[in-house]
């Protein structure tokens, strides 16, 4: 095996140039660099990254604690977004998975102190209150897709208020007056804030609308998606004497039970309803006829956030509180105006962007 030893001799130079050349470039000239670059690329010598850590008192290794989010088809996103990142900077990811089991939090945590992590993200599937995650005092972290009772903990999530915002925008901005949102269930967080955006855009358009009578539950629970439930919800929504020309889902696998339903009582979409989804859930947004209006989870973008904030912090920057990050809303083939033409393609605007896709 090459060492550095190797290097140097083959180099004419000292084991502590070599070093320098490889660890702090500025520190020896050009030439001698080069040449030390060009001998360590021939003998495919690979730096000792773990045994450099140690000199430093650095493992160049960070956390990643999630509940199930790296089998999750759209989540595992938030999983290369912050891997994308720690790449570039040169640091590597450990993933421990607690899968909701009782104490598993704490005992990912220790093994990932005995593999001496520099600091660790905890990341959540859906957005909601991390009760179970207790970050050591002594260990910087980060919240991702979730948020905690520590009010100064670093966190970062999804702009939920200004992605029912945008929906209701779009659809508004189609000449469609009789909507309702068709939630996820109302203690979720972001049933909470998408609703908030939706009544507000609802109101800047001079409609009067209240959570009574705009939102429908879909999902009464917070556990596993309930494809029965969603149904039986948009079917009897759209048995209604006065039907809705256009409805709000709160995820895109509610949506594809909407289709489902008007599929079943004869409802064209989007001829004779819109329908907008939330998460950009290719599968399903992609995957369904008419191509699924959708607002998108930035996960991605969310990851590599993190893991930004996360080194800044392990490097003396601190950022504290809550950054939210703005996902756009995605239009595809399932809403048109209510005089029959199709979604047009619109330039961003100030407070929600969108972007058109084929069907």
């Amino acid at each position: 095996m090459t060492t550095i030893r190797t290097v140097a001799e083959r180099a004419g130079v000292s084991m502590k140039t070599v070093s320098r050349a490889l660890n702090n470039p500025d520190s020896v000239s050009s030439n001698t660099r080069e040449r030390i670059l060009a001998v360590a690329e021939a003998l495919n010598f690979v730096p000792d990254q773990r045994a450099r850590g140690m000199r430093l008192g650095r493992s160049g290794v960070v956390g990643l604690l999630t509940d199930v989010i790296a089998s999750t088809p759209c989540a595992v996103d938030i999983v290369r977004g912050v891997e994308d990142y720690l790449s570039e900077q040169g640091y590597s990811m450990l993933i421990g998975n607690t899968e909701s089991r009782a104490g598993s939090s704490e005992a990912v945590l220790r093994g990932f102190r005995a593999s001496r992590v520099e600091g660790v993200l905890y990341a959540a599937t859906y957005h909601r209150l991390a009760e179970e995650f207790h970050p050591p005092p002594s260990m910087p972290s980060v919240l991702v897709n979730c948020f905690h009772s520590t009010p100064d903990l670093p966190t970062v999530v999804p702009d939920e208020e200004r992605g029912g915002y945008a929906a209701i925008e779009h659809l508004l901005s189609l000449g469609h007056r009789s909507i309702t949102y068709l939630t996820l269930a109302p203690e979720i967080e972001a049933t909470r804030l998408r609703m908030k955006g939706a009544l507000r855009a609802m109101r800047e358009a001079g409609i009067s609308a209240t959570t009574e009578s705009f939102a429908v539950t879909g999902q009464t629970g917070t556990g596993a998606f309930s494809q029965a439930e969603a149904y039986e919800a948009a079917h009897n929504l759209l048995l209604r004497r006065v039907r809705p020309t256009a409805i709000f889902c709160g995820n895109d696998e509610m949506a594809l039970q909407v289709f489902n339903a008007a599929a079943d009582l004869g409802i064209a979409i989007p001829e004779a309803l819109s329908v907008v989804g939330f998460d950009d859930h290719r599968l399903f947004s992609e995957g369904m006829r008419p191509g699924l209006t959708t607002v998108a989870l930035p996960y991605q973008k969310m990851g590599r956030l993190a893991a930004e904030l996360l080194l800044n912090e392990l490097g003396g920057s601190t950022q504290r509180g809550v950054v939210r990050v703005d996902g756009p809303l995605v239009v595809r083939a399932s809403t048109r105006a209510v005089d029959g033409k199709a979604a047009p393609a619109r330039k961003a605007r100030s407070r929600a962007s969108a972007k058109l896709v084929s069907p």
